[in-house]
């Protein structure tokens, strides 16, 4: 927020108006209009009883309480640190908290100090009494920016009090701390920590199964990304990297237990982008097959213990609407002079007709 802003909200907020502020000061009605545009500042001279009429210090009316950009934010750490460096740990603290006063209410810079001091803390070769005592100035940031209204600092500040309890055996202060921690897929560390929690507490079974389920959501994520690549690729022309990014597909599902139909779709969205009729129809039978097949996720070891809506049941009632789809969508117009594409498409529809 700058100057103009700040006068203009702090002005409303009291209930002036433009013209008891300029009678305040000795000044034109136009000229405080002209602040509150931004197109002129207050003489240097006006500062302080504008501060004072509008109930403000001089460093809230600067906008110096605001928050930081990323390059000052990056300029103050590098300070820091190298006043850390060389003239000693408590010089550099000292130093952060300077200017940690200075701006009060940047959530970031207190943020960016807090990591950075407790890595530094590390190397620092202070007494353990010493050390002790910083850390807990240390975690007292991290319980402040734990309120803060910024989400990602709010949940980093909450992950490392939770990091820290643990370290101490204060299981049930960190699993506090965790469950303020949004279950989302993208915070993986925090289930990272509540399986630490489980382990040193002898629930080993939470922990697989939390760290299975962990690891299946993770590979479909992966896998998820890599059938967008391929599809982005084949838009840009380039198959090529669309083939190969099939081939990490296989790789991925021999790696981690996937369903083989995983597979074969990447191939086949390949083939079809080629309208390569034999490599076509080679995948739509493995395609079909999987389909047909009864597999469980949990047959692999690396998900027994995964909970899922998975019955076992085939894929077999997706295929007859595939079938039409591959016998008269323009997309599939090459398949139709292809002997070995009508022999597939009758062994299957005979297959199904029989179950």
């Amino acid at each position: 927020m700058i100057i103009h802003t700040i006068i203009q909200e702090r002005r409303k907020a009291l209930g002036l108006t433009q013209e008891q502020v300029a009678e305040y000061l000795g000044i034109t009605t136009p000229a405080v209009n002209k602040w509150e545009k931004g197109s002129t500042c207050p003489d240097i001279a006006l500062l302080p009883p504008l501060a004072r009429l509008l109930k403000i210090d001089l460093n809230t009316l600067l906008g110096f309480y605001e928050d930081l950009t990323q390059q000052e934010l990056i300029l103050f750490c590098k300070e820091i640190h190298e006043t850390a460096l060389s003239a000693g740990f408590d010089a550099g603290f000292a130093a952060a908290q300077e200017k940690i006063h200075e701006y009060p209410n940047s959530d970031s810079l207190l943020h960016n100090f807090a990591l950075l001091l407790q890595g530094l803390l590390m190397t620092a070769g202070l007494e353990e009494a010493q050390t002790i005592a910083y850390r807990r100035k240390i975690d007292a940031w991290y319980e402040r920016l734990a309120q803060s209204d910024e989400a990602v600092i709010r949940n980093s500040a909450r992950f490392m009090l939770a990091s820290r309890a643990i370290g101490d055996g204060q299981y049930d202060k960190a699993q506090e701390y965790l469950n303020q921690i949004p279950n989302r897929n993208d915070i993986p560390d925090k289930r990272l920590l509540q399986a630490t929690i489980y382990l040193d507490q002898n629930q080993a079974e939470d922990a697989v199964k939390l760290l299975e389920q962990s690891l299946l959501t993770a590979v479909n994520d992966v896998q998820t990304i890599m059938y967008k690549l391929i599809d982005t690729n084949i838009a840009l022309g380039d198959k090529d990297t669309a083939a190969y990014v099939a081939e990490r597909v296989t790789k991925l599902a021999e790696a981690f237990d996937l369903n083989p139909y995983n597979t074969a779709v990447a191939h086949f969205t390949v083939a079809v982008a080629n309208k390569d009729a034999a490599q076509t129809v080679a995948f739509l039978r493995e395609m079909f097959d999987s389909m047909l097949s009864v597999r469980k996720v949990q047959e692999s070891p690396l998900y027994r213990r995964v909970t899922t809506n998975d019955t076992g049941t085939s894929m077999k009632e997706l295929i007859p609407p595939l079938i039409q789809e591959l016998k008269h969508s323009p997309e599939y117009e090459y398949l139709q002079t292809s002997e070995e594409f009508h022999t597939l498409i009758a062994e299957f529809e005979e297959k199904l007709s029989i179950e």
